[in-house]
């Protein structure tokens, strides 16, 4: 009898052994291999316009990562220039893209790919560019510590062809008057558009000439019905439909515009814009941008930008015409009387030109920094 009792006891250890063994084995991580993930895009080359916004444009799909152990990864991709992919500071500056979980794929429309390309990554539109995109595969804890597993990487690249997506409001085109000559077409830094489709435009104008009796009358025609011509009101702020050309002073000078077709008002407002920002300690006047007139952009050349910090294109010294962006990174009016927006976000530390487009009119407002 005691010796069955020895038996039988000795069998449960050896089962015990066997069984923590093999408890043990399923907990032992093994980082699989980059190419086991098979990361994959549908397309090599991608070639955006707005008549393929609503089509599929890209789909990344890979395979499940297994780790060798009972976790669960987590996924994400990261978009960025091949330029970026290298060094010290690789991937830095990635757009990223985490994954909901158990999903083994993301499909881009038109739209959101084109979105990504140009206003996040902020690559140039009209031409072909290279794009290195990374599959992250990784493991997390849920006490938000860091993991001590190594992440998986998967990475391809791709050509791609993003397009400027503008959306054409209305607007009131600039009809130059006696020796001013303008475009006949629609035509960027000559419209006042309605952002909100009201009777409200805005946009601004570069008035070149010395006299605006002379050069720099004009104008305005709707887009919406040409027919109606809005001209002389009678003062230098008001607008009719019978009057002739509208007058501007002073002359030379880049104006923001504001003109309501209800109300038939119209005002004009001599600016200069500057970068104001941590890096210059907030200052509304020693770092300016300079007007070009060929481009239609205003241009600051050699700014030296911090990562980390943040700064706001300021007008005349001051805050009462500013922009920041929005939660999308789009550029928004903060001035005076809304005062909103968020302060321009700096990504990168370096030396940059700056470049802020103010030339489609209202709501196509655009800035980059190169």
């Amino acid at each position: 009898m005691k010796k069955s009792i020895q038996l039988i006891y000795t069998l449960l250890l050896i089962s015990l052994f066997l069984g923590c063994k093999k408890d043990d084995s399923t907990n032992i991580v093994t980082p699989p291999g980059a190419g086991s993930l098979a990361f994959k895009s549908s397309a090599a080359s991608v070639v955006l316009t707005s008549a393929n916004d609503a089509a599929n444009a890209a789909t990344f799909s890979f395979k499940a990562a297994n780790f060798g152990a009972s976790v669960i990864p987590t996924y994400s991709l990261e978009f960025d220039v091949p330029a970026d992919t290298v060094g010290a500071n690789a991937w830095a500056n990635a757009v990223i893209v985490k994954l909901a979980a158990g999903t083994f794929e993301k499909t881009y429309s038109g739209a959101d790919f084109n979105s990504l390309l140009a206003n996040q990554l902020l690559l140039p539109t009209g031409v072909v560019s290279t794009v290195a995109v990374r599959l992250k595969a990784e493991v997390t804890q849920n006490t938000g510590t860091a993991s001590t597993i190594k992440p998986i990487y998967s990475s391809l690249t791709m050509t791609v062809n993003p397009y400027k997506a503008t959306i054409e409001y209305p607007a009131l085109m600039v009809k130059g008057g006696n020796s001013w000559k303008t475009p006949t077409a629609r035509t960027n830094g000559f419209v006042l558009t309605s952002a909100k489709f009201n009777s409200k435009y805005e946009g601004y104008l570069n008035l070149p000439n010395a006299d605006g009796y002379g050069g720099d009358a004009f104008q305005l025609v709707s887009t919406k019905d040409a027919s109606k011509v809005y001209g002389w009101g009678g003062t230098s702020t008001t607008m009719s439909l019978t009057g002739g050309n509208l007058y501007l002073t002073p002359a030379p000078a880049y104006m923001k515009v504001n003109a309501d077709v209800d109300a038939l008002t119209i005002t004009y407002t001599p600016v200069k814009f500057f970068i104001s920002g941590d890096d210059n300690a907030w200052s509304t006047s020693s770092t300016p941008l300079i007007y070009n007139a060929t481009t239609g952009k205003w241009v600051a050349a050699n700014v030296s930008l911090t990562a980390g910090k943040t700064f706001v294109f300021t007008c005349n010294g001051g805050y009462d015409i500013s922009y920041k962006v929005d939660a999308n990174g789009a550029l928004v009016y903060a001035g005076a009387p809304t005062w909103g927006g968020i302060n321009i976000p700096v990504t990168k530390t370096g030396v940059f030109t700056v470049t802020l487009d103010l030339s489609a009119g209202d709501g196509n407002y655009t800035y980059s920094i190169k």
